[in-house]
């Protein structure tokens, strides 16, 4: 939104667009622009493991079922020996594993509203597709995320429960760190629930002495890091269950995040009634079975 336009103008001159076929194509691409805009900034999955992009040249059809699957080849463990000038090393032809991810659908409601209800907001209408649509897509993907992520702890054992915990606290946290640290794996990102973040801050405030602690008391903490890695933080109490501590590493070692012809945006007045609704086909893959860990806090 251009920031000499007030908002009742700019909401004017969106619904205004719809009235005719041209306007109502520009409004649709400038929805579709401000709809991954948004979502590249608010959904946590995205910060954890970046999304990329993909046409159907880059995919596959499924021999299993009806849509297209993105196949993934997964490095080969590779191995090193010490030798003198004369001896040589051993020899093995490389076979790669691969698997198969396929691809789903996410969706926001369809919604709609009333022309006149539409110009009486005070604020502009992207903040209404904001607050609904985007709020929706972003919700499922990191639902789905978290959800793959549990499985794959499930099966790799990497769930850590000490006696009597506490809160969030910088030794739980290098606890945490070792579940991928002893497995020749680097810790790449942290994700927290904001109530556990809290709590860090408080048990933190008298151990990490001055000035910093004088900072983060007056402006709160403004990095983006905490020991070393990256943070994210979470108020999606639905998804990341506060006392619920997650660790990842680096998204080069952890898996694939794949958004199929990008996210969609769809726009249509019919009388005064304004409809739209957002979509997106995306498909999600873990890797690396051992490049996650999360820890429950008592």
């Amino acid at each position: 939104m251009d920031p000499q336009i007030d908002a009742a103008t700019f909401n004017n001159l969106f619904v205004s667009r719809l009235d005719t076929a041209d306007g109502l194509e520009k409004a649709a691409q400038a929805g579709g622009a401000f709809v991954r805009e948004r979502l590249r900034e608010v959904s946590f999955a995205r910060s954890i493991l970046p999304p990329e992009y993909l046409t159907k040249a880059d995919c596959q059809r499924s021999v299993n079922h009806d849509t297209l699957v993105k196949i993934v080849d997964i490095e080969p463990q590779s191995s090193a020996a010490a030798v003198n000038f004369r001896g040589k090393t051993h020899e093995r032809y490389i076979e790669s594993d691969r698997y198969e991810i396929p691809f789903f659908k996410i969706e926001s409601d369809k919604f709609k509203k009333n022309e006149a209800e539409l110009l009486a907001y005070d604020y502009p209408v992207t903040k209404v597709i904001e607050e609904n649509s985007v709020k929706d897509i972003q919700k499922i993907e990191d639902g789905k995320f978290i959800e793959f992520t549990d499985a794959v702890i499930a099966a790799n054992g990497k769930t850590i429960a000490p006696a009597a915990a506490g809160p969030a606290t910088s030794e739980n946290l290098v606890k945490l760190f070792k579940a991928l640290d002893t497995d020749e794996l680097a810790v790449g990102t942290i994700l927290m629930h904001k109530a556990d973040w809290d709590d860090f801050m408080t048990q933190e405030g008298a151990v990490i002495g001055s000035p910093l602690a004088s900072e983060i008391l007056v402006n709160g903490y403004k990095y983006n890091t905490i020991l070393g890695h990256k943070l994210v933080v979470t108020i999606k109490s639905s998804i990341v269950v506060p006392g619920t501590l997650y660790i990842f590493t680096d998204p080069k070692y952890l898996g694939n995040f794949y958004i199929l012809n990008d996210t969609k945006f769809y726009i249509e007045k019919r009388g005064d009634m304004v409809s739209w609704q957002t979509w997106e086909y995306v498909g999600m893959g873990y890797g690396n079975l051992r490049a996650a860990a999360k820890m429950t806090l008592t």
